[in-house]
Order: structure tokens, then sequence, then C-alpha cells
């Protein structure tokens, strides 16, 4: 019986972890949804919580280069994995992330947005490169430069063949492109007053307190619900799967 009781905290503790923290996530998802995306030009001296979509525009800091393509884009993220053999999983070897403030356009004007702080979520951009294989000189470059990626690629000659031994790299890339469409949840504080003529609000959409999540996308509203959804639904599901066996279990053995 007490290993029962044992395995039952066990699964109650499993479970209730899993629900705690990737239920922050549908927290978030419930904050952006509730609300729709309003009009660049109402966020003119407005404070709080505020989403916002249009087109993505560089501002006074121009762009920055992403590291694995080369690309001039306003903000990126990327990753380095190797595929390890044995487990067959992916294990990360160098990640990143960087850009510069920039601003989102609709027709009714421009609002600055400083990235610090946010959660990325833009397209894949992915490239998978086995032993053996050439790279493009940008990411031979990178891997050249970086200490923490090693092709560790092994070249038998065996008269007749030659094998090559190693693993596989995935590099990942994700960008916000200059004029592509982008989605941001963020906090709106008084910025600085724009120039005469200028149809860029007196506000600036940055990080805060109030917010569950200070997010940036290169989707729409509801496709980043789904984007910050999707890789928890699996982990929530177990640990309600996970505490629905333990009321069971528990109830048959004691009662």
């Amino acid at each position: 019986m007490v290993f029962v009781e044992l395995a039952l905290v066990g699964g109650l503790l499993i479970g209730g972890i899993l629900l705690l923290t990737e239920g922050q996530r549908f927290r978030a998802v419930y904050h952006i949804l509730r609300n729709a995306p309003g009009p660049v030009q109402k966020l003119a001296g407005y404070g709080g919580p505020v989403q916002i979509e249009g087109r993505a525009v560089a501002g006074a800091e121009g762009t920055v280069t992403a590291p694995l393509t080369g690309s001039e884009c306003l903000l990126y993220s990327y990753d380095v994995e190797r595929l390890d053999t044995v487990d067959v999983s992916w294990t990360t070897l160098t990640a990143g992330m960087g850009g510069v403030d920039f601003a989102v356009e609709d027709d009714t004007g421009r609002v600055a947005v400083d990235p610090t702080g946010a959660e990325f979520h833009f397209e894949d951009h992915r490239e998978t490169v086995s032993p053996g294989d050439d790279m493009s000189e940008r990411l031979a470059a990178f891997v050249d430069a970086s200490s923490d990626v090693d092709p560790d690629t092994l070249t038998l000659d065996l008269r007749v063949t030659e094998i090559t031994l190693g693993n596989r790299h995935r590099f990942t890339e994700r960008r916000l492109d200059v004029g592509e469409q982008v989605y941001v949840y963020g906090q709106a504080t008084t910025g600085q007053a724009a120039e005469w003529g200028s149809d860029l609000v007196d506000s600036r959409v940055a990080d805060g307190d109030a917010l569950p999540a200070f997010v940036i996308s290169d989707t729409d509203q509801r496709g980043t619900a789904w984007r910050i959804a999707r890789p928890a639904l699996w982990k929530v599901l177990i640990g309600l799967n996970t505490l629905g066996i333990v009321v069971v279990i528990g109830g048959l053995f004691l009662m």
C-alpha cells in the first residue's frame, strides 16, 4: 500500500508540474485572443497592454545581419543542433538571437517597438547537413568561427570506396524581414514626440510588468496564438491524463 501511495503522490506531482509550467503559455494565449488588434493611430499617448498588426519597417538603427544566412533583417533567432545517433534525438549545440528597434506600420501610422525581452515566433528557415555534404559558404564560415559547432566528420578510405562517418547537423534561422507582416503584443508607453508631418505616433511598444508575455511574430493574431500553444499542448494533455489516472487508481486502492 505504501508503494501505491508513493506512486499516486508522484503522479500528482508530475501532472501538477506539467499543468503549472506549460499552463503559463495558455495564459498568454488567452490574453492575446481576448481582444482584437487595434489601429496604430490610437496608441498616441496611451499606456498599457496593446496588440498591433501591420508591416515591419526599419527604424533609425537600420537592419542587422542574421548569422546563418547573412540576410539583412530586423530581428532573428537561430540554433544549431546535432543528431545523436545513440538515442536518435537532436541536441542543441549553440543558439542566439538579436535585432534592432523597428517600427510597425499600418494604414493609420507607425509606432516604434523596442524588442528587448520579447519572445520571437517566426517562420523556420532550416538546412540539414549530413556528413560529407558541402555546406553553403555562409554556413561554413559560421562553423569555422564557432567553438561550439564541430561537424566531426571522418572519412575512411577503404580503397574501393570511401565511408563518411559523423553526425547530421541542423541549422535553423528565424527572422523578421523588412516589409514583412508583423504582430506585436506588448506594453505601450508615451514615447518621444515625432517631427511635424511624421506619421510616427508618440508612443513606444516594449516589454512591461503588466504582460503575461511580450510577443513579436511574423503572422497574424490567431497564427501567433497557435504557435505559442502548440509546443505545450501535448504536455498539458499528458498532465491531465496523469492526474486522471491518479484519481482512478487512487479511488480503486484507497476505497
